[in-house]
């Protein structure tokens, strides 16, 4: 069990190293520095980042997911330090803005058509400008 475990310790220390895809569209609106060292378009990203980061967390900041024919690029990819499994979390925040909400609804079905469900695989925040997050 314990070389079970040291194994998965490697291969996530690996991952979390290794090059990746980043979302190449919009690189002006990442103008957050965050403590992990990634710059992102947000505050609340800053700080979904700051609570990943620590709390030893391995992730990625918008890499690239090609399901199919189509490339995503979740707001963070994120491996479970104890199982290595993958799960993905998208922050929405303009839940407020009719076209906003519309493309995240559709983004959502778009990720539930690959089988990665909210609550399961997907992690899903959301924010208005009256309700902020507050992770706690």
């Amino acid at each position: 069990m314990l070389k079970k475990l040291k194994s998965l310790e490697k291969e996530i220390s690996t991952w979390k190293t290794t090059p990746y895809k980043h979302n190449p569209l919009h690189p002006e609106q990442r103008v957050l520095s965050t403590t992990s060292g990634h710059k992102v378009r947000s505050k609340s990203e800053a700080l979904i980042d700051m609570v990943l980061y620590k709390n030893n967390i391995s992730f990625r900041y918008e890499a690239e997911l090609l399901l199919g024919e189509s490339i995503f690029y979740p707001d963070f990819t994120i491996r479970h330090p104890h199982t290595g499994k993958t799960y993905y979390w998208e922050h929405f925040g303009m839940m407020d803005i009719p076209d906003y909400s519309k493309k995240a609804l559709s983004k959502l079905q778009r990720y539930i058509s690959f089988n990665i469900i909210p609550n399961i695989q997907l992690i899903t925040t959301y924010e208005t400008k009256i309700h902020l997050l507050a992770l706690t």
